[in-house]
């Protein structure tokens, strides 16, 4: 036999036999909700075995200072973050945990159960039809409670920034459900140790990941406390350009040094016009201003085209 059916029968066999879902579960603080978050999730068990998959759910304790550790026992693996670090890097954890054991599909899962457990074949759909790498759930055609202002207005606003810099028709960019494959698995980059939803977005945007939106369930919280507070957008914010510049840097570096060219010559032109109609004796007046624009605009558009490159080499 000869290579080419060697790696075919290879191929025929692991497909024959069960896959791995991991279920990754942030819980910081949640002693109330975590058992009966996991109990739901393994309601999941025969389903997910119908279809040829098993599943072990991953919880991730980032730093608790109540129970929420050894109530979280009956998780087929419990990781620990001795300290509080973020959302964000509970789900670095999680994810480089199941990558780590061998899962073919991840999927991560708030600890509150505003999400339905049932909801995760559908959400697995879209990879396993091999249209999607990435998929979202999309919480608003499916919501059943009346959403904070706050948190609706920055969704919006963040969808609306993840839409432009990805292209990608989101409709929802922050939802606590999601699924990746294996080959996103094998390249995530989570640098932030918050607003995991986006960096999830521009880091498989940048590894030409495919995505793909379903509609899933969406609770009021009943256990536990929100991460989302008056101080959320001011950890979130600046971690964001980071991501930005560290994913895309052209999208952050162009367009400043594109306003920064465009006010120089638009002093240029309007200066120049002013000579020419008698006001200014001099074509230019502000020869430092249009000058200074200018260099660091072009400044600006190189160095962000360097730092595409840079990023770029380190992806290979």
């Amino acid at each position: 036999m000869d290579r080419a059916a060697d790696e075919t029968q290879e191929f025929e066999t692991d497909m024959s036999s069960p896959r791995k879902l991991v279920v990754v579960v942030p819980a910081y603080n949640e002693e109330k909700g975590i058992s009966a978050t996991i109990d739901g999730l393994h309601s999941i068990k025969d389903t997910l075995a119908g279809m040829g998959w098993t599943l072990a759910v991953y919880v991730v304790d980032d730093g608790s200072k109540d129970d929420t550790r050894q109530r979280a026992a009956a998780a087929e693996r419990v990781l620990i973050h001795r300290v509080n670090q973020g959302l964000g890097a509970a789900v670095r954890t999680g994810l480089a945990a199941a990558r780590a054991d061998g899962a073919d599909i991840a999927v991560k899962f708030d600890a509150d159960l505003q999400h339905e457990p049932a909801d995760i074949p559908a959400l697995m759909e879209p990879i396993l039809s091999d249209q999607a790498d990435v998929v979202y759930g999309n919480r608003f055609e499916r919501i059943d409670y009346r959403m904070p202002p706050m948190r609706r207005v920055g969704n919006f606003l963040f969808t609306r920034l993840m839409g432009w810099l990805t292209g990608w028709p989101l409709r929802d960019s922050q939802p606590g459900i999601f699924a990746v494959n294996r080959g996103y698995l094998e390249v995530f980059m989570l640098p932030g140790d918050y607003n995991y939803t986006q960096q999830v977005l521009l880091d498989a945007y940048h590894n030409g990941m495919r995505f793909a939106h379903v509609p899933v369930a969406f609770h009021k919280r009943t256990t536990g406390k929100s991460f989302v507070s008056l101080k959320y957008p001011f950890k979130v914010l600046p971690q964001i350009m980071m991501v930005i510049v560290g994913i895309r840097p052209m999208r952050v570096f162009v367009p400043i040094g594109t306003v920064l060219l465009v006010t120089a010559g638009a002093f240029f032109v309007y200066e120049l016009a002013q000579h020419f109609r008698g006001i200014n004796p001099k074509p230019i007046q502000h020869v430092n201003l249009v000058l200074g624009l200018s260099f660091f605009g072009l400044q600006t558009f190189f160095f962000g085209i360097l730092a595409e490159l840079i990023v770029r080499g380190q992806r290979k």
